[in-house]
């Protein structure tokens, strides 16, 4: 047993105390060694007893980083394989802070899908590309490692979807082509699945018209679209977009971050209302809430007041109302307030068929 041993069992430390095998002092005073710590092991860069600089860590589960550090932490760039057994796998590479995968870098994942674009604190968020291992692609906005935002799927068969999305459905306003029909449908989305709008035939003559590989058997097959005769397709398209208006926007309520709903004055504005009733408080009741409300020249019943909460998630034993479920019903309540669609002028003079409750549904990933 070394010395370091000795005198680490003195001080009460376990036997997995590192020790220094070799060390030697660089002119601007780091040192480059290699360390040892139970079956871990650490190659590389050091400063102030700290790993600094690049360094090569491998981790007790066979796991293994190459890259830089900073006060014993991945910071910077590097590389994180992991370990399979027989062979080591590239897992991610790119930006690290304070631990966390954070900035640019691209995943690969076990499945054989690969993200590459942005992260926050080890999540993909902002703007990325994820290419499925059945070779669909998704481009667009993440939001803590879930599709969220503005964003394009491409599809192996030719299908292609361009609109937005939330908590990795398509919500809102988006346009489906269908590829082997030459088909487009352009209306809104609600939970993932198309509920309004306008299904027309694509007037492109140099549109590709070439079979599809004959070796791919896409599993999710889609139905044939009815043929609909409506009586009054306008009044009826105004009326299913509003009910769906309404689902999305209850949706989008309960799921989009209270960050991207408001701008930051906005918010400022909102908390500063908040803590004025609140005096300073985490939480208010539904008196003061309606006080609140009151001075933005909002009177809701007592009843009504109970659905808007519920809607933005409160549950029935609460009694208590937070910041975030105060913005959450602001949000809704400027949402169904809103301008209404004008169903009638926008599909006015388009060459296409109304749908209610389009029958096309399809599986994205």
């Amino acid at each position: 047993m070394g010395s370091n041993d000795a005198k680490a069992q003195k001080n009460g430390a376990h036997r997995s105390v590192y020790w220094v095998k070799k060390k030697d002092r660089q002119e601007d005073g780091s040192i480059k060694g290699e360390m040892w710590q139970a079956s871990q092991k650490y190659i590389g860069d050091w400063r102030d007893n700290c790993k600094e600089g690049f360094g090569i860590q491998f981790y007790k589960n066979g796991d293994k980083y190459e890259g830089m550090w900073a006060v014993d932490k991945r910071h910077g760039q590097g590389t994180y394989w992991k370990n399979e057994g027989t062979k080591l796998r590239r897992e991610y590479t790119g930006d690290w802070y304070e631990d966390k995968k954070h900035g640019r870098g691209t995943f690969f994942y076990k499945n054989g899908d690969r993200y590459d674009g942005y992260w926050v604190n080890g999540l993909p968020q902002g703007e990325g590309r994820m290419i499925y291992a059945n070779e669909n692609i998704y481009e667009g906005q993440w939001h803590e490692g879930k599709r969220n935002g503005y964003g394009v799927l491409t599809k192996r068969n030719g299908d292609h979807f361009e609109g937005h999305w939330v908590c990795d459905l398509r919500e809102g306003q988006g346009s489906y082509f269908y590829h082997d029909k030459n088909k487009l449908f352009v209306g809104e989305w609600v939970k993932d699945q198309p509920k309004t709008g306008v299904y027309t035939e694509v007037d492109d003559e140099e549109a590709d018209k070439t079979a599809k590989d004959p070796t791919f058997t896409d599993p999710y097959k889609l139905p044939s679209v009815p043929e609909l005769r409506l009586a009054d397709p306008t009044r009826i398209l105004e009326r299913a977009m509003e009910k769906t208006k309404q689902e999305r926007a209850n949706f989008r309520v309960q799921h989009i971050p209270i960050e991207e709903m408001f701008t930051a004055q906005e918010l400022m504005d909102l908390k500063t209302a908040f803590e004025a009733v609140s005096m300073g408080e985490a939480f208010v009741n539904t008196e003061s809430l309606k006080a609140l409300f009151a001075d933005m020249q909002i009177y809701p019943t007592d009843e009504q007041l109970q659905e808007l909460l519920e809607t933005c998630g409160k549950k029935d034993e609460e009694d208590f109302i937070s910041f975030e479920l105060f913005a959450r019903s602001v949000a809704l309540l400027l949402e169904e307030n809103a301008d209404k669609i004008t169903t009638s002028s926008q599909l006015e003079g388009q060459d296409g068929q109304y749908y209610d409750d389009v029958g096309e549904s399809e599986q994205n990933h």
